[in-house]
């Protein structure tokens, strides 16, 4: 038991999604024994009532706030991403890799002021293709926005459940 407090108090602590390795180096605890330690610590947090859930990210994990509680602590959140700049950040994400000027049709001029403040924050990434740039997300923008997923494929499976949970019908 005291083996899952040190890594609850690990993730805790951690600024940042962490992986097994980084919970290795920071408690000196085994690997087996960590692995268990989060098995256990997600079934307690996920489990009950709380507020806080202990999520998976690719390889990494989080301590974060639970979705249903998230609007009352974005209040306090250091990141603030305007509302019209996310839904730009979502089409990104879900139609990645996508040209500017593609998105540009979707969105409107204001596309380049988001872009450059999503770039600003880390969230996407823009590198020159043919005449435009081509956008796709960061390692970043998965961890922020708690997306489990290792590649643009998974984080676009993901939009669509969360469209489908939210709209109670299929998006594909």
């Amino acid at each position: 038991m005291k083996s899952e407090r040190i890594v609850e108090a690990a993730l805790f602590s951690a600024a940042k999604p962490v992986t097994v390795t980084d919970l290795k180096e920071a408690s000196g605890l085994d690997v087996r024994t960590i692995r268990s330690a989060l098995k256990n610590l997600i079934d307690e947090y996920n489990g009950s009532d709380r507020a806080i859930e202990i999520s998976k990210m690719g390889p990494r994990y989080a301590m974060q706030v639970k979705k249903e509680y998230s609007s009352p602590a974005a209040k306090l959140a250091d990141l603030k991403v305007p509302k019209d700049v996310l839904k730009t950040a979502s089409l990104i994400a879900y139609y990645q890799p996508v040209l500017q000027s593609k998105l540009s049709d979707l969105v409107g001029s204001k596309v380049y002021n988001h872009v450059r403040t999503l770039e600003e924050l880390g969230l996407i990434r823009r590198r020159p293709k043919k005449n435009s740039l081509e956008l796709t997300t960061t390692k970043k923008f998965i961890e922020t926005f708690g997306i489990d997923a290792r590649s643009r494929r998974e984080v676009k499976a993901w939009i669509e459940d969360e469209l489908t949970k939210k709209n109670g019908a299929s998006t594909r």
